[in-house]
C-alpha cells in the first residue's frame, strides 16, 4: 500500500477516501455529484524545503465538484479531515466528465432534428451512432451570454463497418450547440452532406512480417538498474529527484538536485507539463469549433487522467521499471492503473565527447537515464519524456503521434481540376484548402500543438535573476581591420527587471541565450552560477491576440515567459478552462509587471508546432519529437562527464 514519504508525494488511495468521506460528512456529496478533479494541494514551498524526513507532513488536496450542472471549488485539509474551504465556482466550471459527455451525448443523438439530419444521411440505426459534445470555448457565441451557463458543441459519427475506432467515421456537415445542464440542444447546423468512401484500418493490432535481412537486436540489464529509488527519491550518477504521477500534469518532477564534490545542489525545484492548446484551421464551423486546451478541459473526460498505461518493449524498454498511479473516479473512489511511467537507462552508441590529436583517439561514451509517460487526449498520443544526462543536462521532450483529425470531403484525386501546374480549389474533385487528402475522400485538417511547460528553477537556491544573453553586431575598429574583418560578433548580457520585459521569442536574426542566474553563487571564474533553457525547434502561434481562442490560450504567443513564483500560478491558461473568457493564464499575470530580479522565479517555456499533415501521416502518424534542454551555464567547474569510464 503507497506511504507519503515526502510533502509533493502523489495522494494515496487511503487519502482519496478521506476527501470523499470528509466531503461527504460536511454535506457536500449527493447523489449525482461528481468527482471532476482531485489535485494535490501544493504546501508551502518554504515549508518543503525545511522539511526533514523527521518532520509531520501536513496533506490537503484541491477538489472541484460538479453537481446537477453546477460547479464548486473545495480545499480538503487531509490530516485534519475537515473542508477549509468550499465555494460555488461563478463564471468557471469543473472539467469535462466522461459521465456528463455520455449522458448529454445520448440526449442529444435522440432530438429529433439529429435524428432527421442523420436520416438524410441514410443512417437510421442509432445503435452505433456517437455524439459527443465537447467543451466550448468562449468565441461570443449568442448561447454563450450568461458565463454561467455550461455549453458545449460539437457532431457525431457513425461507427457502422469501421475497422478500428470512429475517428474516419464522421458524419459530415453536422454541428450542434447544447445545453450540458439541460442536456438539450440549443441548436443544429446542417451544412450538407458528403458520401462517405470505405473505412480505412487505422492500425495493425498484430503486426507485420520483418522486412528481409532484420537480425533482433537485445538490450538487457541482467544485474538491474543502476538507479535506486528511496522513499520515493531517486538517485542515478550524480542526479537527485522525486516525481509524482498527476491526474491534469502527468509526471511532476521535484526538489531536482545534483551532487557537485560531495554537495548536493538545487537545479529545480519543480517541473512538469502545465497546458496544452490544439486549434484546427477550418472555416467549416463544424471544424472551426475544434479549439482543444487539452489539459485544463480533457484530463478527465478521456478517460480518468491524462496519462495513459506503456506497453512495455512498445513505449519503454522490457528492462524498465514501471509505475502504477493512482487516481480517482467520478464518484470519489481511488483506482490503481498500472505502468502509468517508466524509468530507464539507456545508451544510444553516441559520444559524451571525442578528441583527435596526432597522438591517436580520445573520447568517453555516454548513457542517460529517461522518465517517461503517454498522454491520450482522443485522437492523439503524446510521449513526454524527461531525460537526465552525465553532463548535468536535462532534456525535455514530446513526441506526438496518434491518429489524425479528419473530414470527409468530395475530392478523391488532388490532380484533377490542374491548370498550368496550380490546382483549381473550385474544380470538381480539386484539392482542399484548409487541410491535405490523405486518402481518397478524407481530408486532414491543418492545426497546431502547443505546449506550455512550467519550470520552477532554483539554480543554487530560490533566489535567482534572469539573463538574456544577446548575441549583437560588434564592430571592429578602424585601426584594428588590418585582415579585412570589419564585424564580428559578440555577447551582450541583459538582465530584465520585469515580466514584461522577459517576454522572449526566438530570432534567427537576433539570437539570444536564456539563462536563470543564481543572485548568491559564483563560479570559480567569477561568473555566477546559472542554468541555461535551451530552445529546440519550436513555433509560435499565428493567430491574432484578439481572437477568442488566443484569449483563452495566450502562453503560445511566446516562446518563454518568465514570473515571480506564486503558488496559485500553476496552470498556463487558469486553473479553470472550461467555458473561460481569457482571464487567467500567464498572459494575464504577466501584466502586472511585477520584478524579477533576485528572486524566486518560475520559466514558462513553449513547445510549438504547426503541423500541415502529410499522406504519411495517415492512418497511424510516425512519432514527431520536439525537445529543449536545461542545461548548466558556469555551474560546474569543467565538463562533469569529463572522467566517464571508457564503458558505458
Amino acid at each position: 500500500m503507497p506511504s507519503v514519504h515526502h510533502p509533493l508525494d502523489a495522494l494515496t488511495p487511503q487519502e482519496y477516501w478521506t476527501i470523499y468521506q470528509t466531503l461527504r460528512s460536511e454535506g457536500h456529496v449527493h447523489e449525482k455529484t461528481l468527482f471532476a478533479s482531485v489535485l494535490l494541494h501544493e504546501p508551502d514551498k518554504q515549508a518543503v524545503l525545511q522539511w526533514t524526513p523527521d518532520s509531520p507532513i501536513d496533506r490537503k488536496a484541491d477538489v472541484v465538484l460538479l453537481d446537477e450542472g453546477k460547479s464548486y471549488a473545495a480545499i480538503v485539509d487531509i490530516t485534519s479531515k475537515k473542508v477549509d474551504d468550499f465555494h460555488a465556482l461563478k463564471g468557471e466550471h469543473a472539467p469535462y466528465t466522461d459521465t456528463e459527455e455520455h449522458e448529454v451525448g445520448e440526449a442529444i443523438k435522440h432530438d429529433p432534428r439529429i435524428i432527421e439530419a442523420l436520416k438524410k444521411r441514410g443512417i437510421t440505426d442509432l445503435r452505433h451512432v456517437e455524439c459527443y459534445p465537447e467543451p466550448a470555448g468562449y468565441i461570443a457565441l449568442p448561447e454563450q451570454k450568461d458565463p454561467e451557463d455550461r455549453i458545449a458543441w460539437g457532431g457525431c459519427a457513425d461507427s457502422e463497418g469501421a475497422i478500428s475506432g470512429s475517428w474516419d467515421r464522421e458524419v459530415s456537415g453536422l454541428f450542434f450547440v447544447a445545453d450540458m445542464k439541460t442536456k438539450k440542444v440549443l441548436r443544429v447546423s446542417d451544412f450538407g452532406s458528403v458520401p462517405r468512401t470505405p473505412t480505412t484500418g487505422i492500425y495493425d493490432e498484430v503486426g507485420g512480417e520483418a522486412l528481409p535481412g532484420t537480425k533482433p537486436i537485445t538490450v538487457m540489464q541482467t544485474e538491474g538498474p543502476s538507479f535506486t529509488i528511496d522513499k520515493g527519491l531517486v538517485s542515478w550518477q550524480n542526479w537527485r529527484f522525486r516525481f509524482r504521477l498527476d491526474p491534469r500534469q502527468g509526471p511532476v518532477l521535484s526538489t531536482v538536485g545534483i551532487e557537485d564534490n560531495g554537495k548536493l545542489r538545487s537545479v529545480m525545484y519543480e517541473g512538469a507539463l502545465s497546458e496544452m492548446y490544439v486549434p484546427y484551421q477550418d472555416p467549416e464551423e463544424t471544424w472551426n469549433s475544434h479549439v482543444f486546451i487539452d489539459g485544463g478541459e480533457y484530463f478527465m473526460n478521456t478517460g480518468l487522467g491524462l496519462i495513459k498505461p506503456l506497453i512495455a518493449g512498445v513505449d519503454c524498454p522490457d528492462y524498465a521499471t514501471f509505475f502504477s498511479g493512482f487516481f480517482y473516479k467520478e464518484d470519489g473512489s481511488p483506482f490503481e492503473r498500472p505502468q502509468l511511467a517508466c524509468l530507464f537507462e539507456r545508451t544510444k552508441g553516441d559520444p559524451a565527447w571525442r578528441h583527435s590529436d596526432p597522438n591517436g583517439v580520445f573520447g568517453r561514451p555516454t548513457r542517460e537515464l529517461v522518465l517517461r509517460t503517454v498522454a491520450t487526449v482522443g485522437n492523439y498520443d503524446y510521449v513526454l519524456d524527461w531525460r537526465f544526462g552525465q553532463d548535468g543536462v536535462i532534456t525535455g521532450a514530446v513526441g506526438a503521434t496518434g491518429i489524425l483529425e479528419v473530414k470527409p470531403v468530395s475530392d478523391t484525386d488532388v490532380s484533377k481540376g490542374m491548370s498550368d501546374g496550380l490546382a483549381d480549389k473550385n474544380a470538381p474533385g480539386g484539392p482542399v484548402e484548409f487541410g491535405h487528402l490523405v486518402a481518397p475522400g478524407t481530408d486532414a485538417v491543418n492545426h497546431d500543438h502547443f505546449f506550455s511547460f512550467r519550470l520552477d528553477l532554483d539554480v543554487d537556491g530560490p533566489k535567482n535573476s534572469f539573463m538574456a544573453d544577446k548575441l549583437v553586431q560588434y564592430k571592429i575598429p578602424s585601426n584594428k581591420t588590418d585582415y579585412g574583418r570589419h564585424v564580428i560578433w559578440a555577447m551582450k548580457p541583459t538582465m530584465p527587471m520585469t515580466e514584461s520585459e522577459a517576454k522572449m521569442d526566438i530570432s534567427l536574426q537576433h539570437p539570444s541565450m536564456w539563462r536563470f542566474v543564481s543572485s548568491d553563487t559564483k563560479g570559480p571564474q567569477g561568473y555566477p552560477t546559472s542554468y541555461e533553457i535551451m530552445a529546440g525547434q519550436t513555433g509560435t502561434s499565428l493567430l491574432p491576440s484578439d481572437e477568442w481562442p488566443q484569449k483563452r490560450a495566450g502562453f503560445s504567443e511566446h516562446q518563454l515567459w518568465v514570473t515571480p513564483y506564486e503558488p496559485t500560478e500553476r496552470f498556463a491558461a487558469g486553473t479553470y478552462v472550461s467555458g473561460s473568457r481569457g482571464t487567467d493564464g500567464v498572459a494575464i499575470w504577466t501584466k502586472k509587471n511585477r520584478s524579477i530580479m533576485d528572486t524566486d522565479i518560475v520559466a514558462w517555456y513553449t513547445v510549438g508546432f504547426h503541423h500541415t499533415p502529410r499522406t504519411e501521416d495517415w492512418p497511424q502518424m510516425p512519432i514527431m519529437w520536439h525537445e529543449f534542454q536545461i542545461r548548466p551555464f558556469d555551474f560546474f567547474t569543467k565538463n562533469p562527464a569529463l572522467d566517464l569510464p571508457m564503458k558505458p
